[in-house]
């Protein structure tokens, strides 16, 4: 059996995660890992994720699999395959310890490297081709990698798709930097022509530096003033608290303030059946493939006002139309068996 290595590190704000943070909630980065080892330990392999998992946690135990290891252990571990998680720098470290080597980010970058790093890694798992030009236009050396994976989500966490209660209902489910304040500046407005319109707000306060201190003041003042007019925060909740929400909301208001290299979240909304209504450029291009889109701040309440006409006119066909493409290129399953395919391609390359 073939051990894959996972390497991770604790980002700012995020505490530590393991798989049963899924019933607290994570954040979209630490989720694609978790969901990728289950997978990849479905195809046959050990998996050892190095990060930060909780003191104690079942999932670091030695009969684990896949298995959650401090990055600071003093265990002898070796693998057949690492993947450096957001480290583009790693490539040539990882050497030291696998056979084949390969990038996995999440974000853009600004950072330059040299070609020796930019040189070391077997392949790199793009999300988007947005992401994958990006990081060839910041390093070029990059450029020879070429194949695109995106991020997934798992099926089986979803119920059937129903029809809304009510169909003016909202979501917000992202940082709350990428464009909240717009979309509840909206707002007032928008609930005195549409009175049956909420919005349920999830993600939770931490934002990364996506808020300036005076605009995290204004979006929390405008978050407890709109209340009366059916705005809700939740925060950060479980995976099937958010998955059931997104089942719930007849739309997906997303004004996106900077970039997404992918966006899981819009998997999440058109699996849920919640129709999007987006600013779609970037990586959210590639991911948000049916709904309302624009592209530009400026376009978007026009096209949030669309919709909201249109409310009553959405069919439950085409909610439930929105899965297929998922389906098909977009699920942990999928995406861990492309993954698989490449690494035993790599592998037999390496034996010429």
């Amino acid at each position: 059996m073939k051990t894959i290595g996972i390497f991770t590190f604790l980002c700012k704000g995020v505490k530590p995660w393991d798989p049963d943070s899924i019933h607290k909630g994570i954040t979209g980065s630490e989720e694609a890992v978790i969901y990728a080892a289950e997978e990849l330990v479905k195809l046959g392999y050990r998996v050892i994720v190095f990060g930060m998992p909780p003191e104690h946690s079942p999932h670091s135990l030695p009969m684990a699999n896949p298995r959650y290891l401090s990055m600071m252990t003093q265990e002898p571990i070796s693998v057949d395959i690492a993947i450096a998680w957001r480290a583009p720098g790693a490539g040539q470290h990882l050497k030291k310890f696998a056979k084949q080597v390969y990038l996995w980010p999440h974000d853009i970058t600004n950072q330059k490297l040299s070609t020796f790093l930019t040189q070391s890694f077997d392949d790199v798992l793009w999300l988007s081709s947005f992401q994958r030009a990006q990081w060839v236009s910041v390093n070029p050396g990059f450029a020879k990698y070429t194949h695109i994976y995106g991020n997934g989500i798992q099926p089986h966490q979803f119920s059937e798709i129903k029809a809304r209660e009510n169909p003016y209902s909202c979501i917000y489910g992202s940082n709350y930097g990428q464009g909240l304040e717009y979309l509840l500046d909206l707002w007032p407005e928008l609930k005195r022509q549409f009175p049956r319109a909420t919005l349920d707000i999830y993600y939770g306060w931490e934002h990364w530096g996506f808020l300036s201190p005076a605009e995290e003041s204004k979006v929390r003042q405008q978050i407890a003033a709109y209340a009366p007019l059916g705005v809700k925060e939740h925060g950060l909740v479980s995976h099937q608290e958010i998955h059931e929400a997104y089942q719930k909301a007849a739309f997906w208001t997303y004004p996106l303030k900077f970039h997404e290299t992918f966006c899981i979240t819009a998997l999440k909304a058109q699996f849920g059946g919640a129709i999007p209504v987006a600013r779609a450029v970037t990586g959210l291009a590639e991911s948000m493939r049916h709904g309302y889109a624009c592209s530009t701040q400026e376009e978007f309440p026009a096209l949030l006002f669309q919709a909201m006409r249109q409310a009553e006119q959405i069919t439950l066909e085409q909610r439930k139309a929105m899965r297929d493409f998922i389906l098909k290129e977009y699920t942990w399953t999928e995406i861990a068996r492309k993954w698989k395919r490449q690494f035993d391609f790599d592998e037999r390359l390496s034996a010429f």
